[in-house]
């Protein structure tokens, strides 16, 4: 009885949490900006940009990466590709497409990494040697450029705004079903650590970017150490931020609608693998992983095992639940309605469509695995 009138206070208050982010989830809306391909150019001068990508074995991807980089129209740009130890015809793919635009396109062999380096570092840390932009984006083989004006709207915003790392958040291409059912809780679970209000206020030690995306200022690239600062790091994008933010940089988060796209994994296995290694990337210490699974499952999976468990119980006594039981089962679809309604409104922001917020609860369950996952790895 005591039990079920605490699931019953903590159903309500469940509920009412969730309600309430329908407020932030408004105010969120309103107040975030955009990058599109719509975005108004205010320059006629233009600094150069040195574009840098990084593959190792990325045949499937690579070729479409570059071409859809070779073909922006920002007046004076490089593009420098460096292939990764890549074992498929990467470096091959790289090398035909360099014969084919020898004044834009450069591309360096990576044979053996540093010791003590990760290995994109390693890459794009050799690329840098020959860039010669004042601006440098780093991006990612799996990135695509579909807008021909992506890198001048991006240019002119960091420009405008004096930004000397700007982060572009990438739009996930999600082909398959698992990518549907498992993108926008991951995304979800790092936004709500990692909110681009308060990783943009200069105030706040929150600190966030994206490696499919990050547009540095030469100066603050080199005054923060380059990628040998973060060597050793598995994230080194979120080694970058922390890095422009304690040194006094300007660090800027921001959405982008139509400028680029990115697959990031294409099966359930890789998708697993690769998210649990963000997540341990992004929390890096324990605690921070023990109160993202806290979180995720007290506010999201277990009104849904309160409702199971009422049902189950239910059918146990012959479809009989004594007061406090149904009490326990109406909060619990109240709480689990309020969830949803919330997700309904996230998932279509998210890029997704919004009959997969009914998804939502398979979707954390095996965030939440990740999660565990991630832990696991921090202790071996």
């Amino acid at each position: 009885m005591k039990i079920a009138t605490i699931l019953t206070g903590y159903l309500i208050l469940n509920a009412i949490i969730w309600l309430a982010r329908h407020i932030s989830l408004s105010k969120a809306k309103s107040q975030s900006e955009v990058l599109d391909s719509n975005f108004p150019l205010s320059r006629d001068d233009w600094p150069k940009l040195s574009v840098l990508v990084a593959a190792r074995n990325e045949e499937s991807n690579i070729g479409r990466c570059l071409k859809y980089l070779l073909a922006q129209d920002y007046p004076d740009f490089e593009v420098i590709a460096v292939d990764d130890r890549s074992e498929d015809k990467t470096g091959q793919i790289m090398d035909e497409l360099a014969r084919e635009y020898p004044d834009k396109l450069k591309i360096v062999h990576i044979e053996n990494v540093q010791e003590g380096w990760m290995g994109k570092s390693n890459a794009m840390q050799q690329g840098v040697k020959i860039a010669t932009g004042e601006y440098l984006l780093f991006t990612d083989a799996d990135c695509f450029f579909y807008c021909p004006v992506a890198l001048k709207v991006s240019v002119n915003y960091a420009i405008d705004k004096r930004i000397d790392l700007l982060s572009v958040l990438p739009i996930l291409e999600t082909p398959t079903f698992w990518e549907k059912v498992l993108q926008p809780v991951c995304t979800a679970v790092l936004m709500i650590w990692f909110r681009p209000q308060r990783v943009n206020d200069p105030d706040k030690d929150i600190a966030y970017a994206n490696g499919a995306f990050m547009l540095f200022k030469r100066e603050c690239y080199q005054a923060i150490g380059e990628h040998k600062a973060v060597s050793g790091y598995l994230n080194e994008d979120m080694a970058f931020a922390n890095l422009v933010k304690q040194k006094g940089f300007k660090l800027y988060v921001i959405q982008n609608r139509d400028l680029y796209r990115t697959r990031m994994y294409e099966d359930f296995i890789s998708t697993f693998r690769g998210w649990s290694r963000i997540f341990l990337g992004c929390f890096v210490k324990p605690m921070r992983i023990i109160s993202a699974i806290l979180l995720l499952f007290v506010m999201s999976l277990l009104p849904y095992l309160i409702l199971l468990g009422t049902i189950l119980f239910a059918c146990y006594r012959g479809w009989y639940l004594p007061h406090y039981g149904w009490n326990a089962f109406v909060w619990a679809v109240i709480a689990v309605i309020s969830q949803i309604s919330v997700l309904l409104r996230f998932y279509p922001l998210s890029g997704a469509k919004w009959y997969y917020a009914f998804s939502y609860p398979i979707g954390a369950s095996i965030v939440f695995a990740m999660l565990v996952n991630s832990l696991i790895k921090l202790y071996t």
